[in-house]
């Protein structure tokens, strides 16, 4: 024993990294995660017979240790090293995907857990590079007396869940949602993607679901136990990736888009998003940002329209939006004090003096629902440098 150690530890000082064994913190680490340089992470794919893999550039030895498969030369005496992803199967890689292009028609149940790499984890961050599952649909649920728009065929769930992340179904291509995360009390010691898929040999009319995940774990800067040699570059890397407290969405660009879940990118083919939800997305501010424009391409949130001017008790759905200003001040929406809720398109702004941030809320199902008007928005932002 004391012969292999001293030679897995030869071999990491051989290609530059100390005492570098796994990926993950656990009974087979010979020194915790923490005790370590950690080296940045980078992406890498390669080809294979079941096609194009993605995986993360490592030493070949932390590969193997990881039960990761070496898939070719990466980097400088580095292999691109790909894990399993598909159903049933886990990983502590800091970057890994779950993916699913051709799901047999008899599954209906598929599960991916991601397994912490180490106590400093707080977050993880889902992007949905590729997410087409069955479209919600209009239901009546029961007990209830109106219909609402649920996932019913197909639904990821993702848990832990403390911060209302949507059961997610439909059309959710470029999306992302952040898990926080929390390993002192004891319980959590990963993240689960759990799928439910409506059987296609009794839906035959449902097209085949589909799915490629990257999943990228986060850390955050704490107190770490035993030897520390110095800097961990992944506590540097992350942090300017770390989401507000309670946010399940952040932006950190300038400017972009966000948009309902389940938004496609089509207002023909659009459907609606899912009632129940209740949620926050953020945006990063920089210094000398004093603003935040929105633009909607598309907007459908349902409000009582049948006072002309209405406000934000008439709103059945709404986003939340603190100091709230349209640009125009003769629209039928300047009476709107906080909650935004339209079905067609209106500039509007926020001057709050602290973070910036909005939140949805689709939990109030007490109005008839109009299935040809497709309920979403995809809103463009804009960080403003000038203010009135």
């Amino acid at each position: 024993m004391l012969r292999f150690v001293c030679l897995a530890v030869f071999f990491h000082l051989s290609v530059g990294e100390i005492f570098d064994f796994v990926d993950i913190d656990d009974e087979n680490s010979l020194w915790r995660q923490s005790d370590k340089i950690q080296q940045k992470t980078t992406e890498c794919q390669v080809q294979t017979k079941s096609g194009l893999k993605y995986g993360t550039c490592v030493p070949y030895a932390n590969c193997l240790l990881s039960q990761g498969n070496p898939s070719g030369i990466c980097g400088i005496l580095k292999t691109c090293c790909v894990y399993e992803n598909t159903c049933g199967k886990s990983s502590n890689s800091k970057v890994s995907y779950f993916e699913a292009s051709e799901v047999s028609n008899g599954v209906t149940n598929c599960e991916y857990v991601v397994k912490l790499r180490n106590k400093n984890i707080c977050q993880v961050r889902l992007d949905f590079i590729k997410f087409n599952l069955a479209p919600a649909t209009l239901t009546l649920p029961q007990y209830a007396s109106q219909k609402v728009y649920k996932c019913v065929d197909d639904i990821l769930k993702i848990k832990p869940n403390d911060f209302n992340i949507p059961d997610l179904c439909g059309n959710n291509d470029k999306q992302h949602v952040y898990v926080h995360v929390n390993q002192t009390d004891g319980v959590t010691k990963g993240v689960s993607l759990q799928m439910t898929i409506a059987n296609r040999n009794y839906n035959p009319a449902l097209f085949s679901p589909s799915w490629r995940i990257k999943i990228t774990q986060l850390e955050c800067p704490g107190k770490r136990s035993g030897i520390n040699f110095g800097d961990n570059q992944d506590v540097i890397e992350d942090f300017h990736l770390l989401a507000p407290q309670g946010a399940i969405q952040y932006f950190t660009e300038s400017t972009g888009y966000f948009k309902s879940f389940g938004f496609d990118g089509s207002v023909t083919r659009q459907q609606s998003y899912t009632y129940g939800q209740l949620y926050a997305i953020a945006f990063k501010r920089e210094v000398g940002v004093c603003g935040i424009k929105f633009s909607p391409d598309y907007i459908s949130i349902p409000y009582d329209n049948s006072l002309g001017i209405h406000k934000d008790s008439d709103c059945y759905h709404y986003l939340y939006v603190p100091e709230l200003y349209f640009d125009n001040p003769y629209s039928l929406f300047s009476g709107l004090v906080a909650k935004v809720c339209l079905e067609t398109a209106e500039d509007f702004r926020s001057y709050a003096p602290g973070p910036f941030y909005v939140h949805f809320n689709s939990k109030n199902a007490n109005f008839t629902t109009v299935e040809e008007k497709k309920q979403g928005f995809n809103i463009k932002y804009q960080l403003l440098s000038r203010c009135p």
